[in-house]
């Protein structure tokens, strides 16, 4: 599986609030920065519960470096939500995520956002 599509199984996890499948991908020790909170993995597991993604997009996705081992990627993702009442979470926001991959499996082990602002 490629690393692309490992992200976007995490995302087609979070959207649908499905924790096993998270945890399929994500490492319960990644460290997760996401709108200047800082958690784990585990830890985020108890956050996609309530995660109010209704779609997203996923685009100019790129690999910053690769090795066997490890792989450090970014791209730009653009998320809706169902509620209003989470429009916080709506936006655009450029994503980098370092993946590892530990017998024979990719694991997510770092995440980070930062939305990005248009003026």
């Amino acid at each position: 599986m490629k690393i692309q599509e490992l992200e976007m199984k995490m995302w087609n996890a979070a959207k649908n609030r499905d924790s096993q499948a998270f945890l399929e991908v994500v490492d319960e020790k990644a460290v997760m920065v996401c709108g200047g909170f800082r958690c784990t993995g585990a830890d985020y597991v108890e956050i996609i519960k309530e995660f109010d993604v209704a779609q997203y997009k996923i685009s100019n996705f790129e690999v910053i470096e690769k090795t066997e081992s490890l792989c450090q990627i970014h791209y730009v993702i653009e998320l809706a939500v169902a509620d209003r009442k989470n429009v916080d979470l709506e936006g655009v926001f450029h994503i980098t995520s370092t993946w590892k991959k530990v017998s024979d499996e990719w694991k997510l082990v770092f995440n980070m956002d930062s939305r990005i602002i248009t003026l």
